[in-house]
């Protein structure tokens, strides 16, 4: 069982290729290609008693991921994005999002983002990283997504001096949910 924990930094007034270019020569990584990523998330009619959360979505290789994440009794106040993380591979997308509804998940909400990660030079994987660092484009905005341990995550947001910029420990549909009030946004999807 994996236990993700992760934060999110919000790019704003950054230059975002001299980001990359930072990480790229301070770690020994390289950007990916952008690539539109589709997320399907299901909730239940009252998601306030939800633990486990199911997503379905495209990744970078081309396939596609069935992905529970689970709240973690005890971390509801982490200042780190904490969750147990269950993934499998799926070859049918279509039928997956149509039997939610009969697993009880009665809302949808789909989100889209435009993604590079940052791999090895030498073996272009996430292989041998001890943390993984994506660069996501949302309609909100840029932002730096940092998964691995606490300290690691803190060691790499001082390293890359982005300390002053504000972060969040909230899922990208958390970040929406304010985005969409502080803008007036009527649209449950965050979509392109």
């Amino acid at each position: 069982m994996k236990i993700e924990t992760e934060i999110k930094i919000i790019l704003k007034d950054i230059d975002i290729d001299s980001l990359v270019i930072k990480i790229e020569h301070e770690y020994g990584l390289i950007k990916t290609k952008l690539f539109n990523q589709k997320t399907y998330q299901f909730f239940l009619e009252d998601y306030t008693k939800q633990v486990a959360f199911p997503r379905i979505r495209n990744e970078e290789n081309g396939t596609h991921t069935f992905t529970l994440k689970a709240k973690i009794k005890g971390e509801e106040n982490s200042e780190f994005f904490k969750r147990v993380e269950l993934e499998t591979e799926i070859s049918n997308t279509e039928s997956m999002v149509e039997m939610m509804h009969y697993f009880g998940f009665v809302k949808k909400i789909i989100w889209e983002k435009r993604r590079a990660n940052f791999v090895n030079k030498n073996t272009t994987s996430k292989s041998g990283q001890d943390f993984v660092l994506s660069l996501d484009e949302t309609p909100m905005g840029y932002l730096l997504e940092v998964e691995a341990e606490e300290n690691k995550i803190e060691e790499i947001i001082k390293f890359l001096e982005l300390s002053h910029l504000e972060r969040s420990n909230k899922s990208y549909l958390g970040l929406w949910e304010e985005y969409r009030k502080q803008n007036n946004i009527t649209n449950e999807n965050m979509l392109f």
